[in-house]
């Protein structure tokens, strides 16, 4: 098998547990305030991360990987913020749609600050991409409230951070400093944040705990890992189509969790989807391996 099949396999593993997540953070957000919430989730991140691969992050750690990983961590800081108020203060179908729109941010920040160049094949996986999303979440009930900001401002975080962790990748910054280093920027600004707004406060329930254990440990630090790890093999427009797949796994949790009903439209968007997707993986006749390529120059 291809090391970007595997990659592409990997990212969809992380989709699937991103899937989960966004039906976890809804329990969430309805127990727990959210700056308290993702404190709690990001030092636990944090502390899993560095427990298991501090001694290779510290061997690993230079200045260049540490300029990087600051920015990183603040991006990807800002992206889960917005994402989880998104979810917290809009319909969850929309949320679900704006929030899964980095399929498109990837390309067309790409496009505008980066100078890339995109083959017939990314454009009509990438319209594909867009396209099953909307089928799969959107209802046709569009309000520009606050919330429907919020979350398009969380796909633009969401689609910066895909291209920063590709473009660090190729400059030889190792993934685990991409992945521990970041989650202690991340949980240092929750932390900073959380104690003069909300103040911490542990979960009184079960189910609160279980949300924090999961985003902190599974849908954090194990999943900022995969991310970091498969995008070395594949590229960050292969990547964000690929996390157009998330809605397909929160559509499905939603049906076992809440019993929700999934409509002819829906499924018509998930074959469109997995259509995308399949389409992207035979065209890929190369191994991507973005250490031996200038990717502010490269066309896919």
């Amino acid at each position: 098998m291809k090391a970007q099949m595997k990659a592409d396999i990997l990212l969809l593993i992380y989709s699937l547990i991103m899937g989960i997540t966004g039906i976890v953070l809804k329990f969430a957000t309805q127990e727990l305030d959210i700056f308290n919430f993702i404190a709690l989730r990001f030092a636990l991140a944090f502390f899993v991360s560095f427990v298991s691969l501090g001694k290779h992050c510290i061997l690993k750690l230079n200045r260049q990987s540490i300029k990087h990983s600051v920015l990183l961590g603040i991006v990807t800081y800002m992206a889960h913020v917005t994402c989880t108020a998104g979810i917290a203060s809009a319909p969850v179908s929309i949320a679900g749609f704006l929030t899964s729109l980095q399929t498109i941010m990837v390309p067309v920040l790409a496009f505008l600050f980066m100078g890339r160049r995109y083959g017939l094949r990314t454009v009509l996986c990438v319209c594909g991409g867009f396209f099953s999303i909307l089928l799969l979440t959107a209802d046709g009930s569009f309000q520009y409230s606050a919330g429907i900001w919020i979350c398009l401002s969380s796909s633009a975080l969401a689609g910066a951070q895909i291209l920063l962790i590709e473009k660090y990748l190729a400059s030889g910054d190792d993934p685990v400093v991409l992945t521990v280093v970041p989650l202690g920027v991340m949980a240092l600004c929750a932390l900073l944040v959380a104690v003069p707004v909300s103040g911490l406060a542990l979960p009184e329930k079960l189910s609160g705990w279980f949300c924090i254990f999961w985003t902190g440990i599974v849908s954090t630090a194990i999943a900022s890992y995969i991310q970091a790890l498969a995008q070395r093999y594949t590229s960050a427009v292969n990547t964000g189509i690929i996390f157009a797949s998330i809605p397909v796994f929160t559509m499905v949790g939603g049906w076992l969790v809440f019993k929700e009903s999934i409509t002819v439209r829906a499924l018509i968007g998930a074959v469109v989807l997995i259509g995308s997707i399949v389409i992207m993986e035979l065209g890929s006749s190369e191994k991507v391996k973005f250490k031996e390529h200038n990717t502010d120059t490269q066309t896919y």
